[in-house]
């Protein structure tokens, strides 16, 4: 699409909704929106709203009669319907109930993720207003190629047998469409194995520009809450997921370059059978940088199916192969898997997220930089490599660095560390600097074994068995400068290590300290 012609588009957009977004309910929404059309009732073409009657093509005449800006009511009643075909700039508002009928039911494959019979169609158009109530046992909207669709306020269930379900709303290659104040249920089975799962997503966008979905209830469907395919420019705020058989939110990648601007924030992601978010770009071999933006959201007591893990879960986010993401202000507590875990990606920023669960690294990144984060644990697995980690104003649980990692820089500053041993045996440079360290371990509380430089500046260090700070021969150009150590121990054990440099230090050794373990 031209850019000039996308630019038109938002414009027509955002004049529309001034209209549409201003009340707090649909119908009044819809009666201030077209104060210039008309309201079409369909049972003057005939719809019955009696649950029996198939009121397709009165809905369908309705429509085809209206011109533009008109909106179509459905008055109280249960409307049977088959598929409806959306027209440009006409609207739909609904009091009464849509229901397929079950013979249509049809299933989700990879080689057919659109069904032969959704509730609305829409195709190449524009400019569409909906609030509803649906039943329905294909997709509640399939729209392709289309701008400007909204849903607002509607209340869609699906078909909870269907073990291959499609979603509740699909959009494809369509722009400036929004998903708001509408809940979304029971679209697929329930996930009953930790190990297996079913289809059925509430929204799934794929390869599409400026989606908004906000202040919507998705819960009970087979698979994610919001699934989005190499689309770009996607706001999801405010959002309550919760009990889908996969992913809360899940973002993934084909044409990679689509996938950028991304705001997930404000969302509440509970007991959800997989990730709270999970933006996975492990299959193109190279880093995306995506400009994400995830904060303000809360998860609890996500990667379970009946109390079984599974092997998802996460709390934060899980992050691969992806750079330019900022996590600010988000809680996550009692989830299966680490809270944030970070695999072969670029630059991640952490700030003031508070978690019960672990900070964990994977593979090659470039910059990581966390403040004022409480976390339980920061791993890092064996094969971890990465340009800079910078660490810092946090509260951090314990620290697990495996022998011969790699990081060019490690920075950790004014952090309090709860329990020790902080284990050093790594490649590259090491500022530990402003810390509090606490430990009751045998292994003592600092042990640099292996580091081309390291600077020990300011801390404070509480040990309460054997030296407090070990330093092998294989430590290079060691500085530990004013640093207040109390030890049950010796203070240091120094192995002889080139370019040592001991100044300034204040340390009280062999003292008895009862309260650590």
């Amino acid at each position: 699409m031209k850019v000039a012609h996308f630019f038109q588009l938002l414009s027509i957009y955002g004049a529309f909704m001034a209209l549409a977004c201003v009340a707090e309910t649909p119908r009044q929404a819809e009666a201030n929106s077209v104060e210039s059309g008309n309201r079409i009732n369909v049972k003057a073409f005939g719809a019955k709203g009696d649950g029996k009657a198939d009121d397709s093509q009165a809905i369908q005449a309705a429509l085809d009669s209206a011109s533009m800006g008109d909106t179509v009511y459905l008055p109280k009643g249960t409307y049977l319907v088959r598929t409806i075909r959306l027209v440009p700039n006409v609207h739909l508002v609904a009091d009464g109930v849509l229901k397929q009928p079950k013979e249509l039911t049809g299933h989700f494959a990879v080689e057919k993720q659109h069904s032969d019979a959704p509730l609305f169609r829409a195709h190449r158009i524009s400019n569409v207003y909906l609030a509803f109530n649906a039943e329905t046992v294909n997709e509640a909207i399939y729209a392709s190629q289309c701008a400007n669709i909204t849903i607002a306020d509607s209340h869609i269930t699906g078909d909870s047998t269907n073990d291959r379900s499609f979603p509740a709303v699909l959009w494809y290659d369509c722009l400036a469409s929004r998903v708001v104040g509408t809940t979304i249920s029971h679209f697929g089975i329930a996930r009953k194995s930790p190990k297996t799962y079913h289809p059925g997503t509430a929204v799934r966008v794929l390869s599409s520009q400026g989606v908004t979905i906000s202040g919507n209830r998705f819960h009970h469907n087979g698979e994610n809450g919001i699934f989005v395919h190499d689309s770009g420019d996607v706001e999801i705020d405010g959002n309550h997921i919760h009990h889908n058989g996969m992913s809360g939110i899940q973002v993934a990648f084909n044409t990679a370059d689509r996938v950028a601007n991304y705001r997930i924030t404000n969302n509440r992601l509970e007991h959800n059978a997989a990730d709270a978010v999970d933006i996975n770009n492990r299959a193109h071999g190279r880093v995306v940088a995506i400009n994400a933006l995830i904060a303000g959201n809360y998860s609890n007591s996500n990667g379970f199916v009946n109390g079984e893990s599974t092997p998802d879960g996460s709390g934060m986010g899980t992050l691969i192969g992806i750079s330019g993401v900022t996590l600010s202000g988000n809680r996550a507590f009692n989830n299966n898997r680490p809270a944030l875990y970070i695999e072969g990606c670029g630059d991640i920023t952490a700030n003031r997220n508070m978690t019960d669960g672990a900070f964990e690294l994977v593979g090659r990144w470039e910059n990581i930089r966390m403040e004022g984060n409480s976390f339980h644990t920061l791993r890092l697995l064996a094969n971890a490599e990465g340009r800079s980690l910078d660490i810092r104003h946090s509260q951090i649980g314990s620290v697990m660095l495996p022998n011969g990692i790699r990081i060019d820089t490690l920075r950790l500053i004014e952090n309090e560390i709860k329990s020790g041993p902080v284990n050093i045996n790594m490649e590259g440079h090491l500022k530990f600097e402003g810390n509090r360290l606490n430990s009751g371990h045998e292994g003592g509380a600092l042990l640099l074994v292996n580091v081309a430089s390291a600077s020990l500046l300011g801390n404070h260090i509480l040990n309460a068995k054997n030296a407090a700070i070990t330093v092998r021969k294989t430590a290079s150009n060691v500085r530990i400068d004013s640093n207040f150590v109390t030890s049950g121990g010796a203070w240091i054990h120094d192995f002889g290590p080139p370019n040592i440099k001991i100044n300034n230090n204040r340390v009280k050794e062999h003292v008895k300290l009862d309260g650590l373990r």
